[in-house]
């Protein structure tokens, strides 16, 4: 037993660090690479740039409409076959529905901005369209991945995760340091490496193209994955809407630093990304089968990981962001350390959150989303007026408390036995 438990502990390592590495190859480039980029962007692009940027996290759950977490879900429920038909189903929806969905929310943003955002500081295009069609484009690049997280694929996915990365900062190192384009260089990197990328999955993805597949299918996709989207949109308010409230404070420059800390404190998502690539198959599969004490040393051990990763980099923070910003944006250092904290919260939240999917209880996520976002709406206001941006960086750490305290009184209201155990036994 005792050698049994030290291969699984084993094998977790490796897959760990093929995980981190995947994101750490290009992070790491990108560390090396941002003190040019900085040098060429004013406090200004970072403003106009961080400002379109922060629509993303309210579109792009729409425009992905989270199809592949139904994948991930249905994975270990589904024999092989069903899986390969399931792959197509979604990898032909995720082009189709997400490009048309992409083109209405580039319109109804084009709207608001142009008819009801007041005194806006920004111009609209060609920013807004860079920003939104770089989206669609991600889905089959994500789906592969999650196909090799599920099969345990490391190393196919370390490589194709570092290319994609690598190419990313390759296009912005492009358009920004040697054509010293500002911020439409730094918004039009993302959609030229989406495209080639989305591009080469078109034809990695040519069987699938034959596989039948009829609307019903979709629907039902579509119908699992709506609370989701519904409710990841809503999650704009734990982020995404901070950055977009806090253009209003007028300040442009110290915007611009704001947006340098909050991008700067970003990076550790690569690693507690990883981190959740690296357990989420494992997570998902033994909640299914049932086992509890298992799964809870996984969730421990996880927490762990994002503590350590956020600890770190607030001892440090003050040399990286000298570093990373060839020392001109040391200002920005008090907001990265704040947002840092937000690392732990989130991924304590997400881990809850997880747990409802796998549950089959996906409208949990859409309640909690509700529920907390009209929290964010109510309070960061008030916390902006006392405290300008350090309010607005505080209530990204303080957000993810709340709808982790909601999810869990929600799952506690809501629990039921599980009903596959007997079936996954007798699959195995």
């Amino acid at each position: 037993m005792l050698m049994g438990y030290k291969s699984k502990v084993l094998a977790y390592g490796r897959n760990l660090t093929t995980y981190f590495g995947a994101s750490i190859v290009p992070m790491l480039l990108g560390l090396v690479s941002n003190p040019w980029v900085a040098k060429n962007m004013s406090p200004e692009d970072y403003a106009t740039s961080g400002y379109y940027v922060s629509f993303s996290s309210l579109i792009s759950p729409v425009i992905i409409f989270y199809m592949i977490h139904y994948y991930i879900k249905e994975y270990f429920r589904r024999n092989e076959e069903e899986r390969r038909r399931l792959y197509a189903v979604i990898a032909k929806a995720t082009i189709w529905f997400s490009g048309t969905v992409s083109i209405v929310c580039f319109v109804l943003l084009y709207i608001y901005l142009a008819y009801f955002a007041i005194d806006l500081s920004f111009p609209i295009m060609p920013y807004l369209a860079l920003m939104v069609f770089a989206l669609p484009l991600t889905g089959l690049l994500n789906l592969q991945l999650a196909q090799y997280r599920m099969e345990k694929k490391a190393k196919a996915y370390f490589w194709l995760s570092s290319a994609n990365g690598l190419l990313n900062i390759l296009c912005t190192l492009l358009f920004v340091v040697w054509l010293k384009w500002g911020a439409f260089g730094k918004l039009l990197g993302p959609l030229v490496c989406n495209a080639s990328v989305f591009c080469t999955m078109l034809y990695f993805f040519r069987d699938s193209w034959h596989v039948r597949t009829n609307f019903s299918d979709v629907r039902k996709v579509l119908i699992f994955c709506f609370p989701l989207a519904l409710s990841a949109m809503l999650g704009y308010f734990t982020s995404g809407f901070t950055t977009t409230y806090l253009e209003s404070v007028g300040e442009t420059s110290e915007y611009g630093y704001y947006i340098v800390g909050a991008s700067i404190a970003a990076y550790l998502t690569t690693f507690s990304t990883a981190v959740g690539n690296t357990f989420q198959p494992d997570l998902y599969e033994t909640v299914i089968k049932g086992q509890y004490r298992r799964y809870a040393g996984i969730c421990a051990l996880e927490i762990c990981c994002f503590i350590l990763i956020a600890t770190a980099f607030i001892a440090l923070a003050p040399y990286i962001i000298s570093l990373l910003t060839a020392g001109r944006y040391l200002a920005s250092t008090p907001y990265a350390r704040i947002i840092a904290l937000s690392t732990v919260t989130s991924g304590i939240y997400y881990l809850i959150n997880n747990y409802s999917i796998v549950t089959d209880r996906p409208r949990l996520y859409l309640y909690t989303s509700i529920i907390g976002s009209l929290f964010i709406v109510a309070c960061l206001p008030m916390l902006v007026d006392k405290w300008s941006f350090y309010g607005g960086a505080w209530m990204t750490v303080i957000s993810y408390i709340v709808f982790g305290i909601v999810n869990i009184i929600l799952l506690l209201f809501t629990h039921r036995p599980p009903k596959e155990r007997q079936k996954i036994a007798k699959m195995s």
